[in-house]
């Protein structure tokens, strides 16, 4: 995750979205830890979506 980050950033990415089922809580804890935002409380999809915003 470190080097796509990384990666993204080089290539003045603005920021990386994805996207995780509600009921995989390690997905989403790993994601949180990185500083991935949830954009909304709503399941989007079937899909919690998280944002990363990049410098």
């Amino acid at each position: 995750m470190n080097k796509l980050i990384e990666i993204m950033s080089f290539m003045n990415c603005k920021g990386i979205m994805l996207g995780h089922r509600p009921d995989n809580r390690i997905a989403g804890e790993l994601y949180e830890s990185f500083s991935f935002k949830k954009v909304s409380e709503e399941v989007i999809d079937g899909e919690i979506v998280r944002l990363l915003q990049l410098p």
